[in-house]
């Protein structure tokens, strides 16, 4: 498969919209993660089933989701940066009310909050890099390297608080560092002008306007299964972990298996820009379907490896992922359509935490995975049906380096 010529470097512009970006998607995971390991502590501490606690998060994730569709919107119109700030100052304040919270509903109510200020980032953010960057692939790509070290130091950090300072003082903490960094972010300026990119390379112009919509609907499809998959991920692998490794702690353990998946963003950036967007995306689910079929059968040493597996691939494809939405979809709604994509990823994806609470229940951690599996399977079928629909040439990423 020939590659397309090497993309320009980044300048100055682009740097600072790539760091600006990349800061604000660590600040929205870390913080997007801090519960589903301090759930673990909390139940310790109020006898209630960890199961329970975790579904007290259902509201925060599912507003995580609806929240992106008028972000999107908002983000078309008045600008990404105004819409990334307050998200970040939203759920910083958020987080510090919950420690203030008793349990139950109060902290559903708080957890609620911090969803929606959270929510705001990934279609901003997102159609922000699309459009102003040329080299969209790898600023994609960086972009999910730093979102990547929020999931992965959050585990960790948030363990270690729970254990030296409980689960209230954690959330304060977190609470009081995301608003830190959001007066920190203010004080950035960045240029959001386009970049001008080719109109011969344009898929959306190329295709029947009915095409087009069923198109972006394939696409809605997949993302929505990966998204469903990637949030029964990470709702249940403190759980399982803190029950299958004894060799180190369940929060650093995640921690671990999720700083893989900065590797498969750096490469899931460079093949975006390098390879035809379609294939890759399938290489890339193919290679993850295994590795959860291997999480449900394993422990241990072995479960920590498989699990470091599945995100590299299961993070590692977002780049791609990202790069399909931004070649399908026209540039004066990428913020939108990004808005949209989050709405079903995010929003529809948190409907795992019931399945996760029910599979638990009934059966274990294991069987999770199982169902899991199943999701990753009907998202490969989705695939094939994105193939059929846009035969007619190969999908890239094409840049024209100057700007409007």
């Amino acid at each position: 498969m020939p590659a397309v010529p090497h993309p320009p470097a980044f300048d100055r512009d682009e740097r600072r919209i790539i760091h600006f970006t990349g800061f604000a998607h660590a600040a929205t995971h870390y913080v997007e993660l801090v519960y589903p390991t301090l759930a673990v502590g909390l139940a310790l501490e109020t006898g209630r089933p960890v199961e329970q606690v975790l579904s007290w998060s259902f509201v925060g994730y599912l507003l995580f989701g609806l929240g992106a569709l008028p972000a999107g919107i908002a983000a078309d119109r008045f600008g990404a940066r105004k819409v990334i700030l307050g998200g970040l100052l939203v759920a910083g304040l958020s987080a510090c009310f919950a420690g203030g919270a008793e349990p139950g509903w109060p902290i559903v109510l708080c957890l609620a909050g911090l969803g929606a200020g959270a929510s705001l980032y990934h279609p901003a953010g997102t159609g922000l890099l699309s459009r102003a960057v040329a080299a969209r692939g790898r600023a994609l790509g960086l972009n999910g390297i730093y979102g990547n070290a929020g999931i992965a130091l959050s585990p960790l950090l948030t363990g270690l608080l729970v254990e030296h300072v409980g689960w209230r003082l954690t959330f304060v903490l977190t609470g009081g560092v995301l608003i830190a960094a959001t007066l920190a972010l203010s004080r950035v300026q960045i240029v959001e002008h386009p970049v001008v990119r080719r109109a011969a390379d344009d898929e959306v112009g190329a295709a029947p306007p009915a095409r087009a919509i069923a198109v972006f609907g394939v696409l809605c499809l997949t993302a929505t299964l990966g998204g469903f998959a990637y949030r029964g991920n990470t709702v249940a692998q403190p759980a399982l972990f803190a029950e299958q490794i004894h060799f180190m702690g369940y929060g650093a353990a995640a921690s671990l298996a999720m700083l893989v998946g900065i590797a498969g963003q750096y490469l899931g950036g460079i093949i975006a820009d390098s390879r035809e967007l379609r294939a890759s995306y399938l290489c890339f689910h193919l290679a993850s379907l295994p590795m959860l079929v291997l999480i449900a059968l394993t422990t241990s040493w072995p479960l920590l490896f498989v699990s470091s597996l599945y995100v590299f691939f299961a993070l590692g494809m977002q780049p791609i992922e990202n790069s399909l939405f931004a070649t399908l979809t026209p540039e004066r709604w990428r913020s939108t359509a990004y808005g949209l994509k989050f709405v079903l990823t995010f929003g529809i994806g948190s409907t795992a935490v019931w399945m996760v609470r029910g599979v638990a229940a009934s059966f274990d951690w294991s069987a999770v995975y199982w169902v899991l599996a199943g999701v990753s399977l009907a998202l490969i079928s989705s695939i094939g049906l994105l193939f059929g629909l846009t035969r007619r040439r190969p999908v890239r990423n094409r840049e024209e380096p100057a700007r409007a």
